[in-house]
């Protein structure tokens, strides 16, 4: 049930969600059936490359390109003048970092739903340097984390996020804590707890409720006499035993394997992990080159994935025996013995599909070895998401709170457990204010209702948004704006059609304001049949928009068509489609608020593969194919069949720039190259932002000036709205020249 309700929240709201579950509840299996199925776009990020390589995703560094250190929001104010010692960064200084390329920003700016994994390790700060880089790229400053929603999976009675004393004397004068629920970009809008409560791991009664206590902070005389009983302080288990020790820091761990492989008296042997592509060597699953001998102690570190399921993440086994390129693993329990194979773990990067707007994974990498490693011990630290039937159990010195909870729910029952040392009062109790932020748990009966009402602000923001066409008309405003009569180039010639288009598209926008002053009208008055007649309302509106939106995107396609015998015209052309595919996109939103709309009110699920079928895919992937043909190589699609490798081509901003260090003005460049101005303009701004050229040769001082003021009073990078500021004084090329000289990165 409670499952059902975080889907629920997460596809039929835009309130934030906290998941969270005891040990073995399923939080994993969620994640993977979510990502699947939700028809919002969505990424998936974790704190540590480990985790993310294990979730599927991406680390949160890697996602937002922010530098390591602490981060002090505006609100920290002059307490970081103090003298700091320890790296830091601010607004300013993430701004001043963030190198984020045309693609991965537009992805940023589509995202909908933001998945963080293992959220237990995510500090307070770091996720307000989220909240404060979502704003900034998506420019939209005022809403909280830019309008994207956030899903928080983990279990906060696990390991906590890792801050140095320095660190917290300073974060502490504007932080509770540093656990996540306490950035400051939730104080307003806290996640929605909801607890996993079914338990897949255990099902011992007495152990459960042992857990249980140790989670909420309440061990008795009973518990405390429980795990007395089997305290043993020098056990050594037999070989054949198979028990693994769960310790609390890595030496003693690596200690232990390698000594007992030591003492084997079989042959070596190394098994070299491949890696394909990029994959980073701190995030690497498993031992790079793993070391084996027959009778070796081992365990799986991941499913078995046959119909077999021989083992699972966590199973213990015995090596059997090795070959060249051949491991066989014994099963003592259920006396087998089978042959393994190599397992993919793959490196995942997110991408903007550029002809469909949507986010699609694309493997950048991959790390291929064996599923299992050396199991006489293991950190409780790894051990998180690992399952056992026997452990010993030694975490007398646990450092942070939960620990002592971490590792004893690693075991399936109290039957396979051993203490070797006696657990500290430290190493059982939880922090207080993660025991405090699970009281803002709700029961079921509240979230059901909370649901109902958050579904009916969600909806209606939804459908604000998809008959709201503000955003392309600016683009397209924008793009009229880059055509210059002066100019003698092929573009120039259609200054006349873009500007009626324009002016078609302005009537259909002011149309689309006026039906959202009705929207607005239906939705106030909040009676029982609201949903039922705003339903009625958007289908006429359907009907009506749909048409007229499908027309400016086929005339947008018949344009592209009209041009393809042209020469020298690709950018153009580029800049045509890109603008249809946002036109598209639009119209795509309308047919899903639509769809969206009535499985509200008819109680029904809406999945991706829902919103696939809106429109005809396979015409539409027809018509961007033809499109794309005509225009080259400048936009990337995927195709069913494999394209042919075409001969690398001269880079034409480098014949740009070597024209213009033989000593010719950007007239003779674009008049010897068949270009506008503007055209070399931007060729040469490449070189700006490489410092190969200095701006000052190029643009007059007076105007770098001017510009570099009204990126600054305007907050934006954007060449539009600076040109719009600052006046036809000023080119695009001229415009695009400085910036490249003030954020070379991003060029």
């Amino acid at each position: 049930m409670s499952a059902e309700i975080a889907a629920k929240f997460v596809n039929y709201t835009s309130k934030h969600v906290f998941l969270t579950g005891k040990a073995g509840t399923g939080k994993t299996t969620f994640l993977r059936k979510l990502i699947k199925l939700t028809h919002k776009k969505a990424v998936i990020c974790a704190p540590t490359g480990i985790a993310a390589i294990n979730a599927s995703g991406v680390t949160i560094h890697s996602l937002f390109q922010m530098p390591f250190g602490a981060f002090f929001p505006d609100a920290a104010g002059n307490i970081i003048n103090q003298d700091i010692t320890f790296n830091f960064n601010t607004p300013r200084t993430i701004v001043k970092h963030l190198n984020m390329q045309g693609n991965k920003r537009r992805m940023i700016q589509e995202l909908e739903l933001l998945i963080i994994d293992e959220v237990s390790m995510l500090r307070a700060d770091m996720l307000d340097a989220i909240d404060f880089t979502l704003r900034y790229i998506r420019r939209n400053r005022n809403v909280p984390f830019g309008g994207v929603q956030l899903l928080f999976i983990g279990d906060l009675h696990q390991l906590p996020p890792v801050v140095k004393n320095e660190e917290w004397r300073v974060m502490s004068g504007f932080y509770k804590s540093i656990y996540f629920f306490d950035a400051l970009a939730l104080q307003n809008n806290p996640p929605v707890y909801i607890e996993l409560d079914k338990i897949y791991r255990q099902d011992d009664a007495v152990f459960i409720d042992l857990l249980n206590n140790l989670r909420n902070n309440k061990i008795t005389a009973e518990d405390n006499a429980l795990l007395k009983q089997h305290f043993k302080q020098d056990f050594k288990p037999s070989a054949d035993e198979n028990y693994i020790t769960l310790t609390t820091h890595n030496n003693k761990a690596d200690t232990i394997n390698r000594e007992r492989l030591t003492q084997l008296k079989t042959k070596s042997h190394f098994f070299e992990a491949k890696i394909n592509g990029e994959f980073n060597e701190y995030a690497y699953p498993n031992d790079k080159s793993l070391e084996l001998k027959v009778g070796a102690q081992i365990m799986f570190i991941k499913n078995d994935m046959t119909p077999e399921k021989r083992y699972y993440n966590g199973k213990i086994g015995v090596v059997h025996h090795i070959e060249k390129d051949k491991i066989e693993i014994e099963l003592p329990d259920e006396k087998i013995i089978f042959q393994i194979s190599a397992y993919t773990w793959e490196n995942v990067k997110y991408k903007l599909n550029e002809a469909t707007n949507e986010i699609d994974e694309n493997v950048a990498g991959a790390f291929i070895q064996y599923p299992i490693k050396l199991a006489w011990a293991i950190t409780v630290h790894k051990s998180q998401g690992l399952t056992f039937d026997k452990a010993i159990i030694d975490v007398g010195d646990a450092f942070a709170p939960g620990q002592a909870y971490v590792a004893l729910s690693r075991l399936r029952s109290l039957k396979g457990l051993v203490l070797t040392s006696h657990l500290r009062e430290s190493g059982l109790q939880q922090d207080k204010n993660v025991h405090y932020f699970s009281t803002t748990k709700k029961p079921t009966e509240v979230l059901n209702e909370q649901i109902s009402l958050e579904s009916y602000t969600f909806i209606q923001e939804y459908l604000f948004g998809a008959f709201d066409l503000n955003i392309i008309r600016y683009y397209i405003k924008e793009h009229l704006q880059t055509f210059d009569k002066g100019e003698k180039s092929t573009k120039q010639h259609y200054d006349d059609w873009t500007m009626e288009l324009y002016r078609d598209f302005q009537k259909i926008t002011a149309t689309a304001d006026t039906f959202i002053n009705q929207l607005k009208g239906l939705f106030a008055q909040q009676s029982e049949y609201t949903l039922f007649n705003v339903s009625k309302r958007v289908e006429a509106a359907l009907k009506y928009f749909s048409p007229l939106i499908k027309g400016i995107s086929d005339k947008f396609l018949a344009h592209i068509e009209l041009l393809k015998e042209e020469k020298q015209i690709k950018i153009y052309l580029t800049e045509l489609l890109e603008l249809e595919i946002l036109v598209y996109e639009q119209l795509k939103k309308i047919h899903k608020s639509k769809a969206l709309l009535q499985a509200i009110i008819d109680g029904k699920e809406f999945s991706r593969a829902d919103t696939e079928a809106l429109l005809n895919s396979a015409e539409r992937m027809a018509q961007l194919q033809k499109a794309i043909q005509l225009k080259g190589v400048a936009l990337k699609v995927k195709s069913a069949t494999e394209k042919k490798k075409k001969e690398p081509k001269t880079d034409t901003k480098l014949i740009s720039f070597e024209l213009y260090q033989q000593g010719k003005t950007l007239e003779e460049i674009a008049k010897e190259r068949n270009f506008s101005v503007g055209t070399i303009e931007g060729h040469l701004a490449y070189y700006v932002a490489t410092q190969q050229l200095d701006v000052t040769k190029l643009v007059k001082a007076n105007k770098i000036k001017n510009i570099a003021n009204a990126v600054e009073s305007q907050k934006s990078k954007s060449m539009g709205v600076i040109r719009d500021f600052l006046g036809k004084d000023y080119s695009f090329g001229e415009i695009k020249m400085v910036l490249a000289s003030l954020f070379p990165s991003e060029e």
